[in-house]
């Protein structure tokens, strides 16, 4: 008998270029390959349908998100009730498949339908008022920094309305552990789903000018500070070469670049995979320590030296995969000893079975599949 799950995504799924939308694209990739017909809701206010999704998807609905200050005057935080679509409710209540959330912005139903909230299965990405509170202490702006603190308060005090659905899935051991403190049952660890699947990779073996890289959605605040340090700070060597890349809407950084540092601005993902690909040394710090950084695992699958900082390594299962740069000088230190290191085939190898024990996308897909046959009984 064919097993249906229904998926609620916050945003579009594809092009899968940013943290979250990532580990929910290959999410879907490899439970379409298990056998499950998956009926896709997502918010988004363009109607193109990617043939990739529909490729994998039995059935696809888009709802818009309503976006507007008005939202901000609720007690809901501001991400889920500007993803308050009364037209997915009534979707959801046309069939008796489970339903998995993706992030609390999605659970707005579960407030309005009982039955919908016995069949739900929500996928925590973070830690979300943890995430809010490290944006308040990242943020510049003073308006962004107080919708941020507020967000955060409202986001603590909606767990209180989510924590008794079926089951909880979280991305890792310490975003678990958070959970039972507000007295959640029923959690899961299963880790972030990726794109560098094993038979996928091959290994790098072109030539070229060793370079330093950060990558990243230069749109966030988090990662603008972790940029804004690195230029200050670590990039500081006129000899190497250093790139920074990621999602940008503005010139904020090229004007605060110096001329050894290339911002490389909104890359496709041909592009940043490229640039992670052929990076001698890959530099990630970060001041927030919340959730599985996407961005870490995707370097250490297709990248060579990776050099962090102790909060990215927070809770990630291999850090010993990783070089950790405890200060700034020992980060300086890091790049100039690893930059004329050649990374072997034979230490790929090791660092994908270290990753494949945490990061296997089919043997994930497996576990919410067990999950969901338990809400059928």
């Amino acid at each position: 008998m064919d097993k249906h799950l229904n998926i609620v995504a916050f945003d579009n799924p594809y092009p899968p270029t940013y943290g979250g939308v990532i580990d929910v694209y290959y999410k879907l990739n490899a439970l379409a390959k298990q056998g499950i017909k998956i009926h896709l809701h997502f918010y988004s206010n363009k109607k193109d349908i990617a043939l990739e999704l529909k490729n994998i998807c039995d059935e696809i609905f888009i709802y818009n998100r309503e976006k507007g200050l008005t939202k901000q005057f609720s007690k809901y935080p501001y991400i889920v009730l500007s993803r308050s679509s009364e037209e997915l409710i009534k979707n959801l209540a046309k069939n008796n498949y489970p339903i998995l959330f993706e992030g609390l912005h999605t659970t707005y139903p579960i407030l309005k339908v009982n039955s919908i909230r016995k069949r739900s299965i929500i996928r925590h990405h973070n830690i979300e008022h943890d995430y809010y509170l490290g944006l308040y202490k990242s943020e510049k702006n003073i308006l962004h920094r107080l919708y941020y603190l507020i967000e955060s308060f409202k986001l603590k005090s909606y767990l209180g309305k989510i924590k008794d659905v079926a089951y909880h899935l979280t991305i890792s051991d310490a975003d678990a552990k958070k959970l039972t403190t507000f007295e959640f049952k029923n959690i899961k660890v299963i880790p972030p789903f990726h794109s560098f699947e094993n038979e996928n990779w091959e290994e790098n073996t072109k030539d070229n000018e060793p370079y330093v890289l950060y990558h990243g959605n230069l749109n966030v605040a988090e990662n603008l500070a972790a940029v804004e340090y690195l230029i200050d700070n670590v990039f500081t060597d006129n000899t190497i070469k250093y790139v920074i890349a990621g999602s940008s809407k503005n010139n904020y950084l090229k004007k605060k670049a110096k001329s050894n540092i290339e911002i490389f601005e909104n890359p496709t993902k041909e592009e940043i995979n490229k640039l992670i690909a052929n990076a001698r040394v890959i530099t990630l710090p970060t001041f927030q320590s919340t959730g599985v950084k996407l961005k870490l695992i995707d370097s250490l699958y297709s990248g060579q030296h990776v050099i962090v900082n102790e909060l990215m390594i927070a809770g990630f299962p291999t850090p010993e995969l990783t070089l950790l740069a405890k200060t700034t000088e020992e980060m300086k230190a890091l790049i100039k000893e690893y930059l004329s290191k050649p990374f072997t085939s034979e230490e790929k190898q090791y660092r994908i079975q270290k990753l494949n024990l945490h990061f296997n996308n089919k043997k994930n897909a497996e576990q919410i599949i067990v999950v969901t046959d338990k809400l059928l009984g």
